[in-house]
């Protein structure tokens, strides 16, 4: 059974600069945020962004995984929480893809350039486990252009409507101590 060698939250600080660089190409302002209530949703927040209008792309974070050392093919898992999540996104025109970088081990993901695009909302994952190379083959990797797509025909919100998509994509994930085990990155991509 293939296991990871890191978390999502050390992968996210790869897929991270590598997803806002690809939105640099369109956009000028891109915010990527783990959003709190009393924080970016916050009353002084939405005075200081009371004319804002924005896209949304959230991000999850997955984690490379192998079979074996010495194993060249990475795996990642699509989950039910993943595609609840999705179904909200889609409800409320918001693009939900997942992120994975393309490395087997610590230092393979150091110098890490190549990263699989998932958009959760263009497969049926009947697999937990997904190879990468599989997913290519059957054409459910996002390249470039198609993620700049996606936030093109994607809603426009402010933050006012935002908070009310947090709160609703929230209640789709399961009670926890302390909220959903899979935690993703929203990307808020100003229009003008």
């Amino acid at each position: 059974m293939a296991t990871s060698y890191i978390s999502e939250h050390s992968a996210e600080y790869y897929l991270v600069p590598a997803l806002k660089t690809i939105l640099l190409e369109q956009y000028n302002h891109i915010a990527p945020v783990f959003p709190w209530i009393s924080r970016e949703l916050s009353n002084i927040s939405k005075h200081l962004h009371k004319d804002d209008q924005f896209h949304v792309l959230v991000m999850f974070p997955r984690r490379p995984k192998i079979n074996e050392p010495g194993d060249c093919e990475v795996y990642v898992t699509i989950n039910t929480e993943l595609e609840d999540f999705n179904k909200a996104g889609k409800e409320k025109g918001v693009p939900v893809i997942a992120g994975c970088p393309i490395a087997v081990n610590i230092w393979d993901l150091s110098s890490c350039n190549t990263h699989a695009w998932i958009n959760l909302g263009q497969a049926n994952y009947n697999e937990y486990l997904n190879p990468i190379s599989k997913l290519k083959k059957n054409g459910y990797l996002l390249e470039k252009e198609d993620i700049l797509t996606l936030v093109r025909k994607s809603a426009i919100f402010n933050l006012e409507s935002f908070e009310d998509f947090f709160r609703y994509a929230k209640e789709t994930q399961p009670d926890r101590m302390y909220g959903s085990q899979y935690k993703p990155v929203y990307f808020l991509i100003k229009t003008r």
